[in-house]
C-alpha cells in the first residue's frame, strides 16, 4: 500500500502579484479619464473618443484577467502584459502635440505613467518565471 502525500501549494512569486495589481491600478486610473471627455466639435473628437473607448477596454480587461493571472497562468499573464503596452499610447499625444498645448505637467505625466506600465510589465515578467 502507497501513502498519498500532498504537495505543498505551488506558491507563487511575489513580484507577480505586485505587478498585477499595479498593472490594475493603472488601469483603472487610466480609465477614469475617460468618464470625464467632453466634446467641442474640434477635429480632436474623434481621437477623444477613441482614446476614451481603447482605456476603458484595457481597463476592463485587465481586471477580467487579473483573477485567472493572479495563480500564474501563462495566457492571461501574457495578455496583461500586451494590455499595458496598449494603455500606454494614449500617452503618446503628451510627446506628439505642441509643447505650448500640452504642458510640461502632460510630459512628466506621460513620462511616470509609461514607467509605471513597463515597470507593472517586468515585475509580471519575472513573476512568470520564477512562479514555474
Amino acid at each position: 500500500m502507497t501513502a498519498i502525500t500532498a504537495s505543498p501549494p505551488l506558491r507563487r512569486a511575489v513580484p507577480l502579484r505586485i505587478g498585477l495589481v499595479l498593472a490594475t491600478l493603472l488601469a483603472v486610473a487610466g480609465a477614469v479619464p475617460a468618464l470625464m471627455i467632453g466634446l467641442d466639435g474640434s477635429a480632436w473628437d474623434p481621437i477623444v473618443i477613441i482614446i476614451a473607448v481603447l482605456s476603458g477596454g484595457v481597463a476592463l480587461g485587465t481586471l477580467a484577467l487579473v483573477a485567472f493571472a493572479w495563480n500564474g497562468r501563462r495566457g492571461p499573464c501574457i495578455a496583461i502584459i500586451a494590455l499595458q503596452i496598449v494603455s500606454v499610447l494614449p500617452a503618446l499625444p503628451a510627446f506628439l502635440l505642441p509643447a505650448e498645448e500640452t504642458g510640461p505637467g502632460a510630459v512628466i505625466g506621460a513620462v511616470i505613467g509609461i514607467a509605471l506600465a513597463l515597470a507593472a510589465c517586468a515585475l509580471i515578467i519575472v513573476g512568470m518565471r520564477r512562479a514555474e
